[in-house]
């Protein structure tokens, strides 16, 4: 799978930024089928909180003597990047599961598994 993601800023939009997106698929007798979808949102008022998120996190990271890529922060980024040979978690509630888990290890709390 090939994926691009373009912003462009166009001063008429002001804080509004628009995004397009294309998915194709198989429709009867096999033909190709491709629907477009076009939407329009204010991204900053989004980002914001986001951003400020990962400052903290990185932060305590710091505090707390870890280095290197922060896995656990998978759950903030679309493409989440993993130590060498470890392959990436791309399941939104795993990588809650892995933030989770990692502040309740940090604050010395018992981790939550799938065994209760």
């Amino acid at each position: 799978m090939y994926h691009s993601v373009h912003i462009n800023y166009y001063p008429p939009r002001g804080d509004n930024k628009e995004g397009w997106t294309t998915s194709t698929s198989s429709g009867g007798w096999a033909t190709p089928c491709k629907s477009r979808f076009n939407f329009l949102c204010r991204d900053s008022i989004l980002a914001a909180p986001v951003v400020l998120d990962l400052a903290l996190f990185m932060d305590l990271a710091q505090r707390s003597g870890m280095h290197g890529i922060q896995e656990w922060l998978s759950f903030y980024w679309k493409s989440p990047m993993t130590a060498e040979k470890l392959y990436p978690e791309h399941d939104t509630f795993i990588q809650l599961m892995k933030l989770k888990n990692t502040l309740r290890h940090l604050r010395g709390e018992e981790l939550i598994t799938h065994l209760g």
